[in-house]
């Protein structure tokens, strides 16, 4: 059972009130009852005292010479002191009582007696602390021996006993007195110490309350109605409440920030605690990894991954006293994702390793940008390298005699024009997009009307279109106006570079389809051909640069794999949106689409 503070401070001080009343109540009982003792013992010793001297023997002659006088003797004591008289013979007979218990004649039966035979010396009844009338003592008892002068042997001996009535009723009044004392004195002491106590447990009881409130979140303030110890704890309470209102307010900001931090991360971030079991992870990660790959213990989730690492070896220390941790990151590949992992233990206060922390980067990109930089390089360097070849080939031939023969000469010589024309387009798609790539482009942008570069586009390609025996459809409102702001010789590149691709993959005879129109807000442009189709893996990386779909075929007809991007990337400088639709075998849709000026 759990007992309060007030009711201990009521119980302890009523024990003090009445240790010190029990204390000091004996004290006074016990220095009351050896003074009543004192005084009557002082009286005794004085009425034997006084009877010897009246006696006046000192033989047994003389006794028995004296006996009218010590009867007269007793008489006159008895009547002056009130004590009981008697005269003994060496043996305890009673010769001479003022009471007539016990009779004469009979043996006087006393505590004292014995020994005052033994030592011939007077002797008085020791008179035991806290003795009561119904334990041993009703009296007070004091006896004088007279010894025989010549031979020192006792003649008489004087008991002389008092009554101890008085004592008893004496300390029995002190005690009822002091009771009464006692009993007002621990109601008094009640009543303080209840209000003594309420002071000080209150003011606990708030505080209590408040560190609760506290626990819970809430900072409200104490009332301090005192300036002593408790009123100076509750002044330090609500002193710590602020500052912990304050520090939990900064730290409640930090840990917002710090999550929104770790949840709007484009890395993927997970914690582990010493144990290795996973304490937190942002959403990226579980977006990077999937549900399915993750777990909630390191040793789980990494070996489903592939990765082998050891989270026992992230935590040790290494000889040099450096924390094992991973610099350079360790590369991961899962589905069509490459991720970067780095592992690094956090520490504790005391510079212990408290866990590991896991960052995770999408790598993606980079991977795919350094695969398409090598494949730029090797396809730009193929591309040059062949004609380069057929031009020295062809170079080598007419040195070693071949220039004589003016037919074969000017064939090789038609070969190298091809080539080099083929090499100058390369270097210049090339040094277009690099231009892009450096956002050195400098635009001419200026109102222009779309339709008339369309009509002159076609009609640039008209030769082509009637060699290949294709048939092109031209379709566009000849009222309309299709405004926009652009650079009408990037413009023109754009459709030429669309319509040459509709002329060159087209089955001979094929149509070609060119539909122009507009909204209120958007001017688009179609071209559709009837030729080979793209098939829809390929249609995905329709814009790459140096992709082609038939590689044999593109370069027997003079393609780079350049266009499109550059098309794509022209598009996109005049803000605009380039679409491909294909079916294999049916054709192919192009779609431009500039917004209205």
């Amino acid at each position: 059972m759990r007992t309060s503070i007030q009711w201990k401070i009521v119980v302890i001080y009523l024990s003090v009130v009445f240790v010190i009343m029990v204390v000091s109540g004996s004290f006074i009982i016990c220095n009351i009852e050896d003074t009543h003792y004192e005084k009557i013992k002082r009286e005794l010793m004085s009425s034997a005292e006084t009877i010897e001297g009246r006696l006046g023997v000192s033989s047994g002659a003389d006794f028995e010479e004296s006996m009218d006088k010590v009867e007269s003797t007793l008489s006159t004591m008895v009547a002056l002191n009130q004590h009981a008289i008697y005269i003994l013979a060496p043996n305890g007979e009673v010769l001479l009582g003022s009471k007539s218990e016990p009779a004469v004649g009979e043996i006087m039966v006393s505590d004292v007696l014995p020994e005052v035979i033994a030592k011939k010396t007077p002797q008085t009844l020791e008179w035991p602390l806290f003795a009561y009338k119904e334990a041993k003592y009703d009296y007070i008892e004091h006896d004088r021996p007279i010894l025989d002068a010549t031979t020192g042997e006792i003649l008489v001996i004087i008991c002389v006993r008092a009554d101890a009535t008085d004592i008893y009723d004496n300390v029995f009044s002190v005690m009822k007195t002091i009771t009464l004392a006692a009993m007002i004195a621990m109601g008094i002491a009640a009543v303080f110490s209840a209000i003594f106590a309420r002071m000080i447990t209150v003011p606990i009881k708030q505080l209590t309350k408040s560190s609760k409130q506290l626990a819970a979140g809430s900072f409200s303030r104490i009332p301090i109605y005192s300036e002593d110890e408790i009123g100076q704890l509750t002044q330090s309470f609500n002193y710590m409440a602020a500052e912990l209102s304050k520090t939990m307010t900064a730290i409640s900001s930090e840990k917002s920030k710090l999550e929104k931090i770790l949840e709007n991360m484009a890395d993927g971030v997970m914690a582990f605690n010493r144990q290795g079991v996973l304490i937190h992870a942002n959403s990226v990660c579980y977006e990077m990894l999937g549900n399915t790959n993750m777990d909630h213990r390191f040793d789980f989730i990494f070996p489903k991954l592939g990765v082998e690492v050891s989270f026992d070896k992230l935590l040790a220390e290494e000889s040099n006293g450096e924390r094992v941790k991973n610099e350079e990151g360790i590369m991961m590949a899962l589905e069509d994702k490459f991720y970067n992992l780095h592992f690094a233990p956090y520490m504790n206060a005391r510079g212990e390793s408290e866990g590991v922390v896991v960052v995770m980067q999408d790598v993606t990109t980079q991977q795919k940008l350094d695969q398409m930089r090598k494949e730029f390089v090797a396809n730009v360097s193929h591309e040059l390298r062949t004609p380069l070849t057929t031009v020295k080939s062809y170079t080598e031939t007419l040195i070693d005699g071949a220039i004589d023969d003016r037919e074969i000469a000017m064939q090789f010589l038609s070969v190298m024009e091809k080539e080099a024309d083929r090499m100058t387009t390369l270097v210049q798609d090339l040094l277009e997009l690099s231009r892009i790539d450096n956002k050195q482009m400098q635009l001419d942008m200026r109102p222009l009307d779309l339709k008339e570069i369309v009509k002159e586009t076609i009609e640039a390609q008209k030769i082509h279109i009637e060699k290949k025996g294709h048939r092109i459809i031209y379709e566009a409102d000849e009222e309309m106006i299709y405004n926009m702001i652009g650079d009408s010789a990037r413009i023109r590149q754009i459709l030429h570079n669309i319509l040459s691709n509709a002329i060159k993959y087209s089955i001979d005879p094929g149509t070609i389809h060119v539909k122009l129109y507009k909204n209120p807000n958007i001017i688009t442009l179609q071209v559709k051909d009837t030729g080979i189709g793209i098939a829809k893996p390929d249609l995905e990386r329709i814009f790459e640069r140096f992709f082609r779909v038939d590689k044999a075929r593109s370069r027997s007809q003079g393609g780079t794999g350049l266009g499109l991007s550059i098309v794509k990337e022209m598009v996109e400088l005049h803000h605009g949106k380039i679409s491909i639709t294909s079916k294999p075998g049916k054709g192919t849709t192009v779609t431009v689409q500039f917004n209205v000026s």
